[in-house]
């Protein structure tokens, strides 16, 4: 029974380890935040840079990511509506699918493939190579100057490439339509205006901000973490990713729930 238990030791003070670093450097910044950096200041430099790495880098994958899906809902759907006779309905509800759900999750996931597993890259290698160290010892604080900035990012980023991910997807899912069951141009924007709400589109916005903080933060968190060189870095990258991943799949249910 003790040898048993002694499995599950490691794997639990990684787990304290990696929750006890992730609030104290929370903790760090929401002190500057409270104090109107005080004794600290913002790196704007740094934002503006991961808000592009966010935006405009990601944007490719992101789109190509919602492109695919908008295409299968269309495939998959949009015969058996004309085939029923319910045209008039296809547009909102394949519209509700994916500003709900499917563009938002998607979406992030693809941004966390390109992103944020780039900054458990970069900080794993600042780690391994005591980048990190030497910053503390100029007084630069390693989460006012990059955790700050790109949890930020996150929150601003994400939600603006959901966006465009948004009127990307459903322009690529009518023209796929189109092809497939000659719907017209009017008929589907109707369907759209009529089953879609605002409060849809607060509900990506309110999921995709949600991600890009959390996604953010575990993205940090495991580079911080790093240890054992090169392939230390390849183990939290993976390790940053699969997190992000279940948390992300995780998150979207409760806050589905909870919207609903």
């Amino acid at each position: 029974m003790y040898t048993r238990f002694q499995y599950f030791i490691p794997k639990i003070n990684a787990i304290n380890t990696f929750v006890a670093t992730m609030s104290l450097n929370l903790s760090e910044v929401f002190c500057a935040l409270f104090k109107g950096f005080q004794n600290e200041k913002f790196y704007t430099e740094c934002f503006l840079e991961n808000l592009k790495k966010i935006i405009w880098n990601s944007l490719p994958i992101a789109t190509l990511t919602v492109s695919a899906s908008s295409i299968i809902y269309s495939i998959h759907v949009a015969p058996e509506f004309s085939t029923r006779g319910l045209n008039i309905y296809f547009g909102g509800i394949v519209a509700l699918a994916l500003v709900r759900e499917g563009i938002p999750v998607m979406g992030s996931l693809a941004i966390i493939t390109y992103y944020c597993s780039g900054i458990t890259a970069q900080i794993g290698s600042m780690r391994v190579t005591e980048q990190l160290d030497a910053m503390k010892l100029s007084k630069v604080s390693p989460a006012m100057y990059m955790l700050l900035p790109m949890l930020l990012a996150g929150l601003v980023g994400f939600p603006i490439l959901i966006v465009i991910c948004i009127l990307v997807g459903i322009f690529v899912n009518f023209i796929t339509t189109t092809l497939l069951v000659q719907i017209s141009y009017n008929l589907y924007t109707t369907s759209i205006l009529n089953a879609l709400m605002l409060k849809d589109i607060f509900l990506a916005l309110v999921k995709a901000a949600s991600f890009g903080f959390v996604a953010t933060l575990i993205s940090y968190v495991s580079g911080i973490l790093t240890a054992g060189g090169a392939k230390g870095v390849g183990n939290s990258t993976r390790l940053s990713v699969v997190l992000n991943f279940a948390i992300i799949i995780i998150l979207d249910y409760i806050i589905t729930a909870l919207w609903l």
